[in-house]
């Protein structure tokens, strides 16, 4: 057992949890480190230890589990922002001890920040929402002949401003002096902020691509979707996705992220503008993203085509993606349900096109399983806590 490749996953949500059963299904040792308990906390897969802690605490751990100058036969793969960014800050503490996806040396910063993730998309010939940086009202001023109402305010680093948002994204704005007076609440302690068009059309026009790419930027494996609902509904994340496939969208991720020379796994996220028809990059993730366990689910194992290649192992990816799998996140996605059964009149967005939820012989569920079920069990408890926290 200790010869076995240990996997040490970073965060317990249920991003995490993904990365957690398929690694697990793939013949790694799994531990988990987190500031907090989530939902994959729990799962019985965990079988090399569990570490709970501040980022800072988190980060000596990792010094524990590996001794320096030992890399071989364990690797760290982060499940959310915050992580992604000590790991990239900690690069050169951690690069002999660990093995980790290229990325978090090079281009992962860039993907992060929002405002440097546009511009290398503007350098590229990459169709992106319209966007404006803003420090404070005064920037809005400067802005405001061009902007059109309602239009969207969000941060460069979206997980240092996460304590302001109240589990949202983003924020939606419907005039100028909304929009000047969220900037000057906001800007500070959360860094800068992002003013963005909001495209028309229903969060159903939104595909999905997660990708995987080895170390010498081959591309190992890819998956494509549509995203149906989020919540919250309209500028959230996804509770409701289908394994349709889009070989444009695809196409875009893929020449871009080549041409950065990407080497990892991530998911990103186009919409279908309906006044030009052309999908605009809305935004790629340098990690697994919520909804990658469709992407098992539908035969394609993402994570673990990338670590199995960067750990140096055989790779049992080949499967043709199926395209009538349904993903739910259940939970959410009742809410999100209800609200578009009467969303309020000021609200932008037409209601979503289901259609493709309808034809379906496959299910995926991002935390719900019958042979890890404690996961699931767990995680009402979490979503509790989080409703109390903001409440106080």
């Amino acid at each position: 057992m200790r010869n076995t490749p240990l996997a040490v996953v970073l965060g317990s949500s249920p991003t995490a949890l993904y990365a957690v059963r398929e690694l697990s299904a793939s013949g790694y040792r799994v531990a988990l480190l987190d500031q907090s308990k989530g939902c994959a906390w729990y799962s019985r897969l965990i079988n090399a230890g569990r570490y709970q802690g501040s980022l800072g605490a988190v980060v000596d751990k990792l010094s524990e589990i590996q001794p320096a100058g030992r890399q071989e036969g364990v690797v760290l793969v982060p499940t959310n922002d915050f992580f992604i960014e000590q790991l990239i800050n900690s690069c050169d503490h951690l690069v002999s001890r660990f093995r980790f996806f290229d990325c978090y040396r090079s281009v992962a910063g860039k993907l992060l920040d929002k405002a440097l993730f546009y511009e290398c998309c503007r350098e590229h010939g990459v169709a992106t929402p319209t966007v404006w940086r803003v420090r404070r009202a005064a920037d809005v001023e400067a802005i405001t002949d061009q902007l059109i109402f309602p239009c969207i305010l969000k941060p460069e680093l979206i997980h240092k401003a996460r304590h302001r948002l109240a589990g949202k994204k983003l924020l939606v704005l419907r005039s100028r002096s909304d929009l000047s007076a969220a900037v000057n609440v906001l800007a500070g302690d959360t860094g800068n902020w992002l003013v963005q068009e909001l495209i028309p059309g229903p969060e159903s026009d939104i595909r999905l691509v997660a990708l995987a790419f080895g170390s010498e930027g081959q591309l190992l494996s890819r998956f494509s979707g549509r995203k149906l609902r989020q919540y919250p509904a309209g500028f959230g994340s996804a509770s409701l996705v289908s394994s349709e496939r889009c070989l444009e969208s695809e196409e875009i991720a893929v020449d871009f992220l080549r041409a950065l020379a990407y080497k990892g796994v991530c998911g990103a996220e186009f919409k279908r503008d309906p006044r030009d028809g052309r999908l605009k990059l809305i935004e790629i993730n340098p990690r697994p993203t919520l909804w990658f366990q469709i992407a098992k689910d539908s035969g394609r194992s993402i994570l673990a085509s990338a670590v199995d290649e960067l750990m140096g192992r055989p790779s049992c990816e080949g499967a043709i993606q199926q395209s009538d799998v349904l993903w739910r996140y259940l939970f959410k996605d009742l809410a999100a349900a209800r609200f578009y059964k009467s969303p309020p009149r000021e609200f932008p967005l037409p209601a979503p096109d289901l259609e493709s939820a309808r034809d379906v012989r496959g299910r995926s569920w991002p935390v719900f399983s019958w042979s890890d079920p404690m996961p699931a069990v767990m995680e009402p408890f979490g979503f509790v806590r989080k409703a109390m926290g903001r409440w106080r």
